[in-house]
């Protein structure tokens, strides 16, 4: 299981080549799907010059790098269906609040676990604040038993460690 901000800023590797051809710059995941459709890799700004490429289009992940079979998967976003769609529906559940059904603060989701092979999120991260981060560390929730709204997210205390 990787975190995704693990992922931002790996390098982007051509196995045809063995030159790094890219850096990822963000993950773009579908919400709805609960997975990790692709990578930004060059951010040119609002979609216009931006590239990307799927994650199917992984060969492996390895060393800290993503390795893609040639380059000429990194295509600009808007030739790629599928990453221009949930890059314009600007859904991102980084920085949401996360609440207990039973209305307790729970904390604000801070990063995604994600099964690299797959691209699946399993769960995520959750930060109570600076101070309980530092005294406590950061926890995490699975993705089961979640409701993600427009400004939150409701985990049912049925979640280990929630009460």
């Amino acid at each position: 299981m990787l975190k995704g901000r693990g992922i931002i800023s790996q390098p982007v590797i051509a196995l045809n080549s063995g030159k790094q051809v890219g850096e990822v710059k963000d993950l773009i995941y579908d919400i709805d799907e609960n997975r990790v459709i692709g990578y930004l890799v060059e951010n040119g700004g609002w979609l216009r010059n931006s590239k990307g490429f799927l994650h199917k289009e992984i060969f492996r992940h390895e060393n800290e790098s993503l390795i893609i079979i040639d380059e000429s998967v990194i295509k600009p976003i808007k030739y790629i269906p599928a990453l221009k769609e949930i890059i314009n529906d600007k859904r991102d559940i980084r920085g949401l609040r996360v609440e207990s059904d039973n209305g307790q603060s729970i904390g604000i989701i801070q990063d995604l676990i994600i099964d690299e092979n797959t691209g699946e999120i399993t769960g995520y991260e959750i930060s109570d604040g600076v101070i309980e981060d530092l005294l406590k560390g950061r926890f995490s929730i699975p993705n089961t038993g979640v409701i993600i709204g427009q400004d939150r997210i409701i985990a049912s205390t049925e979640i280990n460690g929630i009460s």
